[in-house]
């Protein structure tokens, strides 16, 4: 098998993110949700002083076939975190361990940086839940009783009418 190598994304990389992006939404059956597009991971990735996030490829013979996402947040209790927004593998390449090198990799992004951990969420159904619990993640909602809650769209706009 030719090499896989593991990099951080470049800006020319976005347009096959985005790709993979929505080959990630089909696989979660949210076809439509995806509202971006390739220019918008380009300005908020490489065309600013503060990227909005980390982006980690991995490819094999310059195609790219997996990648993740992720950005710092912040915990009041112990200081900075990162979230990881998405980790994905295209179907192909599963099995090959590609998506335990991308994880080693956004988890050493996240100790270099002085992180506290590393939180993510995954669908109830998603066989992945094996994966993050056999490399020792733990779910929190039934650990600890913690439960995720968005504000989106419409009612974000209503909260902030009243200011």
């Amino acid at each position: 098998m030719d090499e896989i190598i593991i990099r951080k994304a470049k800006r020319e990389d976005c347009k096959a993110i985005r790709n993979l992006i929505q080959e990630l939404a089909d696989f979660e059956n949210m076809s439509n949700e995806p509202k971006i597009d390739y220019t918008i991971l380009e300005t908020d990735g490489f065309d600013t002083k503060h990227p909005l996030f980390i982006c980690y490829i991995a490819e094999i013979n310059k195609h790219i076939i997996g990648y993740t996402i992720s950005y710092y947040t912040y915990s009041t209790w112990y200081g900075k975190a990162m979230y990881l927004e998405d980790l994905y593998i295209t179907p192909n390449y599963r099995g090959k361990h590609i998506g335990s090198r991308l994880l080693k990799t956004i988890a050493k992004e996240a100790i270099d940086n002085n992180c506290c951990r590393l939180d993510f969420s995954v669908l109830e159904w998603n066989p992945a839940q094996e994966f993050y619990k056999n490399k020792g993640a733990i779910n929190i909602t039934a650990e600890e009783g913690w439960h995720h809650y968005r504000f989106s769209d419409v009612t974000l706009k209503i909260l902030a009418q009243d200011l």
